[in-house]
């Protein structure tokens, strides 16, 4: 008859060895979950509660039914993480499987320290030993690793401009995972003998250093290019600046001119006035007015972020000899971020200008228009293009300027599912349409 002693070892190891990593495998995704908190910790306790069973059973079951359990132990660790997250499948997959690695190493670190501090009871499983010795591996590694994940990684998880790349990054911790598995599984010695030896120990510290390493390395290289989007967006908003400094010290130039030769066409005038030469006066007045500068202070918009990216786009459009036409109706709020909008705008305009200037025939332009409704934001940029684009399999437009998706147009629809939205693009009879729906929700409305 199984002692209760003995149930509460299992259960304590299957709990120690389940509930820490599952909290920092969801902490990163806090604000992605699919349940409230009430919700997500009854969820864990049956998560918890199976876990347990799974241990129970795999210490008293039949050693050929050990296998199926540890699958499906590890199938309910992951299908409740998929469950309770709502993320790119690539950040999830990226995630659990960094973080099963450092779980590995510890099971593994765990169980060898025990073999050397407590011989006797290192050849059973789940003993009241193991899980003492995994409670303290798991602090020295687990809370370092954890200011790793808040400072570092939840940032570089929380840039959604970067979500296509993690289709592909989580096969780097895949590949350590299949490392470790090779090394445990991969030959005719028991994993319990590998995990007592001290040199597997420490070949499992090395491939785990060697993984932090590179989770380091990904994560550094998304947050620089995010840096250098922002240095972009930063020269643009210098040359949005520069061009206004411009336009108003030729307007005070041109005023300062005027001002000057102001009494000199009052003496004229004064002149045809006292010899009652009308048709003459009337001549000269039209003359004159012909001579007075236009008054080039667009406005597009109410918006003062947005009218200055368009008068932008709209003096580099000139420059190129583009017909640049805007219709736009945005009140002085949007409702969403400005930041984001200036993005979505800033990377189709962009697209635009480059499409038209490439254009080797026909007349080039472009049309913008925006509306806001009630709770929503609609932009369409539609220019003019020559040649033939490429779809990749999925339908989505390929770059013409590298290899792989476009940069701006998969950032746009980034930004438009972040506010559940709609963008859609399609080319016909020698244009490019591009259109964007923005909802205006209560939780991401600005001041």
């Amino acid at each position: 008859m199984t002692s209760f002693y003995r149930i509460a070892e299992i259960a304590l190891f299957s709990a120690i060895d389940f509930l820490p990593y599952l909290i920092l495998a969801l902490y990163p995704f806090r604000n992605r979950l699919r349940y409230p908190p009430v919700v997500l910790v009854f969820l864990t306790i049956i998560a918890t509660a199976l876990q347990i069973a799974f241990g129970v059973s795999a210490v008293f079951l039949s050693g050929e039914n050990k296998g199926f359990i540890s699958i499906a132990s590890t199938m309910v660790y992951f299908l409740f993480y998929f469950w309770a997250v709502r993320a790119h499948i690539g950040k999830i997959l990226f995630t659990l499987l960094m973080i099963s690695n450092i779980a590995n190493f510890i099971v593994s670190s765990a169980k060898c320290i025990e073999g050397i501090l407590f011989p006797a009871f290192a050849l059973q499983r789940y003993r009241w030993s193991n899980s003492l010795i995994m409670a303290v591996v798991q602090a020295l590694v687990l809370i370092p690793f954890f200011f790793y994940i808040r400072r570092f990684y939840k940032k570089a998880l929380e840039r959604e401009e970067f979500q296509p790349i993690w289709r592909y990054l989580w096969l780097i911790p895949a590949t350590f995972y299949l490392l470790w598995y090779y090394h445990f599984y991969g030959n005719e010695k028991a994993g319990l003998e590998i995990a007592l030896q001290p040199e597997n120990m420490l070949f499992l510290l090395f491939i785990n250093l060697g993984a932090l390493l590179v989770y380091y390395i990904v994560v550094n290289l998304i947050d620089e290019s995010d840096k250098n989007v922002r240095l972009q967006m930063e020269n643009r908003l210098l040359a949005l600046e520069n061009l206004q400094y411009r336009n108003l010290k030729q307007k005070i130039n041109d005023t300062r001119r005027a001002r000057h030769d102001l009494r000199h066409h009052f003496a004229v005038m004064a002149g045809y006035l006292s010899d009652g030469k009308t048709e003459c006066l009337k001549a000269y007045l039209s003359a004159y007015l012909k001579t007075i500068p236009e008054d080039n202070s667009l406005v597009y918009c109410q918006n003062y972020a947005i009218n200055l990216l368009l008068l932008y786009f709209a003096q580099q459009a000139k420059e190129a000899d583009i017909e640049f036409s805007v219709h736009m109706g945005l009140t002085e709020q949007l409702g969403i971020a400005e930041s984001d909008f200036s993005v979505v705008m800033g990377n189709l305009l962009e697209n635009a200008i480059d499409a038209c200037t490439e254009q080797n025939k026909g007349k080039r332009k472009i049309i913008v228009r925006g509306k806001c409704e009630e709770e929503a934001i609609l932009l369409t940029v539609d220019n003019t293009f020559t040649g033939k684009l490429k779809c990749g399999k999925d339908g989505d437009y390929l770059s013409t300027k590298h290899k792989g998706k476009g940069l701006g147009l998969e950032s746009v629809r980034c930004i438009a599912a972040r506010y559940h939205g709609v963008f859609t693009c399609e080319e016909k009879d020698g244009m490019f349409y591009t259109s964007v729906l923005l909802n205006v929700l209560d939780d991401r409305k600005t001041e």
